[in-house]
């Protein structure tokens, strides 16, 4: 091991220390230090920009979230790559998991909220009908709209997305109810010669 090597080796393991002793800005100097070697390998694996960057997110969150837990490592280096593996391989099966979820909701429409959350991410709806969901998506609250893209764009659970958000389950619950109650009223106030073929409408129940 060269001498560039064994004082870069003491430095992670100081910073990893002091993350371990509740040093935040330990962790923002860990996350520069190898955020472009953890991208570059990642996206070898998955060559996915925004899916690799989210996965580099995740694992500074989740061992921030677990600083009083996680034990001392040998090779930080080490233990960031062999992390950020398993990280994108969790995602990727989360993934996974959450098309196939959407496909089989798609099919069902068994209960009011079902049948308007899955609308909303429904890819059959028309353009015009689409553009005008977006618009109000847009005038959403901006938690509200972080916490919808959370939930439906990458598929995070509540209790994912409230550890995420530092916000209690409830605050995630209600936040997003009152997010589908605003886009169920405009979409209740959109003439239905627009929306006339979206899942909402082919269902043929009512949903006030």
């Amino acid at each position: 091991m060269t001498q560039n090597q064994t004082s870069q080796k003491t430095n992670d393991l100081e910073l990893w220390t002091n993350i371990r002793n509740g040093e935040k800005d330990s962790l923002s100097s860990l996350f520069s230090l190898y955020y472009s070697c953890l991208f570059n390998y990642g996206y070898k694996i998955v060559p996915r920009d925004q899916f690799v960057k989210d996965c580099i997110q995740e694992l500074f969150l989740t061992i921030w979230e677990q600083r009083n837990t996680i034990s001392e490592v040998y090779s930080v280096k080490s233990y960031l790559y062999v992390s950020m593996k398993r990280m994108i391989f969790c995602n990727l099966k989360k993934y996974k998991n959450y098309k196939k979820r959407n496909a089989r909701y798609a099919e069902d429409f068994l209960e009011e909220n079902l049948n308007f959350e899955t609308w909303i991410i429904s890819q059959e709806f028309q353009a015009e009908y689409k553009s005008k969901v977006n618009k109000a998506i847009r005038e959403l609250s901006n938690r509200q709209k972080e916490i919808i893209k959370l939930k439906y764009n990458h598929g995070l659970s509540t209790s994912e997305i409230a550890s995420l958000l530092e916000i209690n389950r409830q605050s995630v619950y209600n936040h997003v109810s009152e997010a589908l109650k605003q886009l169920k009223t405009y979409v209740h106030n959109t003439p239905q010669t627009s929306a006339i073929q979206s899942p909402l409408y082919a269902t043929g129940g009512t949903y006030s």
